[in-house]
């Protein structure tokens, strides 16, 4: 039975038709999935939704970078801090 299936031949398809078919396919699929697109309007807001996602994005990538860039220079100048107190322990002028 499976080998019947898999064995038919599908109609020959204009590249409108295909088109057509994997638009639907998509649309199906997303619709599914709770993003709306049979509207312009419903297309609007999912533009408007991605754009606050990217910013949200956008704004915790440089905060997180703020915030890396912070905890290196405070590891680097307690480095430094801990090299100048051995040296002023080890030097006989302090």
């Amino acid at each position: 039975m499976r080998v019947e299936a898999m064995s038919r031949r599908l109609p020959p398809m204009t590249d409108d038709d295909l088109e057509k078919l994997v638009r639907k396919a998509v649309r199906d699929e997303l619709n599914d999935a709770g993003l709306r697109l049979d509207d312009a309007n419903h297309q609007f807001e999912a533009r408007e939704d991605f754009r606050f996602l990217r910013k949200i994005r956008l704004s915790f990538d440089g905060a997180s970078r703020k915030v890396g860039a912070t905890v290196l220079v405070a590891i680097v100048s307690g480095l430094l801090w801990l090299l100048w107190q051995g040296f002023k322990i080890i030097s006989p002028n302090s």
